[in-house]
């Protein structure tokens, strides 16, 4: 097949989202542990300012610059009560400093924070902390030191407005949006919305999936050398990995000959017993004699299209639903070659998924040799991403070689119209989980 007859990876792409809308769902989850790697459905705003008032970012003095006399020169203030973390403020006496603990709410008058370790004693007094309102405070220097413990004397290093002082809203805004549609959560995300008052949010839903690999000649693992002619399963195991990382949840894996009755009937009942919601196949769609779901295609009930993608590898493709009990099942159908069968998933797969999309980069190519591509096709060589930010390709171009996908973190995109890539030339990279991470 020609260049001039091949489907972009785009419109294919486009074809598997909107072939897979109407089996997205999303549900609620609670911010916990069970939320993590989950996908926002919808974006999330905050409900309070963070912090939510200005605070100490020190254990130290809260004072008002105007009652210090600068920069490294003393001066003695008498103490009021000391603020711990979840006193309300109260307000700072004129003249007053107040010890304050870290993260405990700046009183009303104070602007700044000077450091336990510029008092005159460098620490707070062996008696405790004075309360609101109550007395004096053994806040400053102790009567152990003949001083009196009501007042302190503090030489700051820096007398200016707002040091140490952690203002109220300088972390998030009331308001915010603090998570997007199409996000992962990780643990920092999960933390940053509970800090914003949220309690669960809303993700995708996992769709139910079933995977076949088709071939008489695939077997499934035995622990022995397969009998020749014949090949041990990589593309379901492989497969069902990718789709669960992508989310969805895998609720039937298994192989199936080339025989396309036999393979309507597995998928229809593996359907309807595990009350699947697509079905993902490999293998049986390019232009040989034996190509089962090319001739399952032509069986009533099947609906089906078979693109011929301007990508290597991973150009034949099949897309379209089944009729299972009155309703159609999205169908994607991949190649057979392992790598050909991953890197479909990985591209199409993902986002007709809603997967967060991968980091793409810039990245120069480092090559010993030129290394010659189809100038006709958008060409994924398997990569690793060096220290110095270069990229080197690892294995070679052919779909069979899953030994060096599995050794890759990246997929070097060769562009359509580059029949020679470089050592040097730029390329567009795609980061993917793999290598030694």
């Amino acid at each position: 097949m020609t260049g001039a007859q091949r489907s972009p990876l785009a419109d294919h792409v486009a074809d598997a989202v909107a072939l897979l809308a109407a089996v997205r769902a999303t549900e609620p989850v609670a911010l916990d542990g069970r939320a993590v790697g989950r996908v926002a459905a919808r974006p999330l705003r905050s409900h309070v300012d963070v912090p939510g008032v200005d605070n100490s970012q020190m254990d130290g003095f809260a004072v008002a610059s105007a009652d210090l006399a600068g920069p490294g020169a003393a001066v003695t203030l008498p103490l009021g009560p000391t603020i711990a973390a979840g006193d309300a403020p109260g307000r700072l006496g004129p003249g007053q400093a107040r010890p304050i603990m870290t993260g405990a709410p700046l009183p009303d008058g104070a602007d700044l924070v000077v450091p336990v370790e510029e008092s005159a004693q460098g620490r707070f007094g062996t008696g405790g902390a004075g309360a609101e309102g109550g007395g004096t405070s053994a806040g400053g220097p102790d009567a152990a030191h003949g001083t009196d413990p009501a007042t302190v004397t503090l030489t700051p290093a820096d007398a200016a407005p707002g040091r140490f002082v952690r203002r109220r809203g300088s972390d998030t805004h009331r308001g915010d949006t603090v998570l997007r549609e199409g996000q992962m959560l990780t643990p920092a995300r999960i933390a940053h919305l509970a800090a914003c008052g949220l309690s669960e949010v809303e993700v995708g839903a996992p769709v139910r999936v079933v995977v076949l690999s088709t071939g008489s000649e695939v077997r499934g693992p035995s622990g022995a050398e397969p009998a020749p002619g014949t090949l041990h399963d990589a593309n379901g195991p492989g497969l069902a990995a990718a789709l669960t990382e992508a989310g969805a949840e895998v609720v039937h894996r298994g192989a199936v000959p080339d025989d396309a009755t036999l393979l309507l009937e597995r998928l229809r009942d593996e359907v309807l017993a595990h009350d699947a919601d697509l079905i993902v196949t490999s293998g049986g769609v390019s232009m040989g004699a034996f190509e089962v779901v090319r001739h399952a295609a032509e069986l009533p009930g099947t609906t089906l299209a078979f693109p011929t993608l301007a990508m290597q590898p991973g150009g034949p493709q099949g897309i379209g639903t089944l009729e299972v009990d009155g309703r159609r099942v999205p169908w994607l159908a991949f190649p057979g070659n392992p790598v050909s069968a991953l890197l479909s998933c990985e591209l199409i797969a993902r986002p007709a998924l809603g997967a967060p999309p991968r980091r793409r980069l810039r990245l120069p190519v480092r090559l010993e040799t030129e290394e010659p591509s189809p100038a006709q096709l958008e060409q994924y060589r398997r990569a690793r991403v060096l220290p110095s930010g270069q990229v080197r390709l690892v294995g070679g171009a052919s779909s069979h070689l899953i030994g060096g996908y599995a050794a890759a973190d990246a997929l070097a995109i060769v562009p359509v119209g580059a029949a020679v890539v470089r050592d040097g030339d730029l390329l567009e990279t795609l980061l993917i989980p793999g290598g030694d991470s």
